[in-house]
């Protein structure tokens, strides 16, 4: 059998700092390194903000039933039912909870209310169930020009403020206005035409 021969390396005492500090500064490196990216990566892959919008149930009116002398005598008549009032208001394109109302130039004129049955045509931008916000959102089209209305809804949990432009004897120009809208959007909004 052969003698293998066996090399001793010899490290001093102030070498053997020397290698411990520069590991220990490569992993204080290494460690901070993956700290950045780490932030980088949270900033860059922030989860999407989704708003979503509850459709309030439509309001259940209480039936009313003749009287025997009505139904006796056949003066028994029904009420058309209310379309406007059992659609949902639409989802808005702008996100409600953003909206704040100017302190210093906002117009305290109020916004006319919206005669119910009217027969007239509207285009109906946004509902909100805060006042202050649907008035706010209102005043931002009434400087721009347009007749604007808040068309209160109450439902069995809240009231919804429908905000309205317009007040058209005919769709079409109901329709004209969605247009214009839409041009000045760039893009199809949300908007939708009613009529009351």
């Amino acid at each position: 059998m052969a003698n293998k021969d066996f090399r001793e390396i010899q490290v001093s005492s102030t070498l053997l700092v020397v290698i411990f500090l520069g590991v220990l500064a490569l992993g204080v490196f290494i460690f901070l390194l993956g700290v950045s990216v780490g932030k980088k990566q949270a900033s860059v892959a922030t989860p999407t903000q989704i708003v979503t919008q509850q459709i309030p149930e439509p309001i259940k009116e209480p039936s009313v039933k003749p009287t025997a002398s009505e139904t006796a005598s056949g003066n028994v008549t029904s009420a058309p039912p209310d379309t406007a009032a059992s659609q949902p208001p639409p989802a808005s394109s702008p996100a409600p909870a953003k909206l704040q109302p100017k302190e210093t130039a906002v117009d305290k004129t109020p916004v006319t209310k919206a005669p119910a049955g009217s027969g007239l045509y509207y285009v109906q931008l946004a509902a909100f169930t805060d006042k202050t916000q649907a008035q706010a959102f209102a005043d931002k089209y009434k400087k721009q020009g347009y007749t604007t209305s808040l068309s209160p809804r109450a439902t069995s949990t809240k009231t919804w403020y429908r905000v309205r432009l317009g007040g058209y004897k005919s769709r079409d120009q109901a329709v004209d206005l969605l247009a214009k809208l839409n041009a000045a959007a760039g893009k199809k909004t949300d908007y939708q035409i009613v009529h009351d």
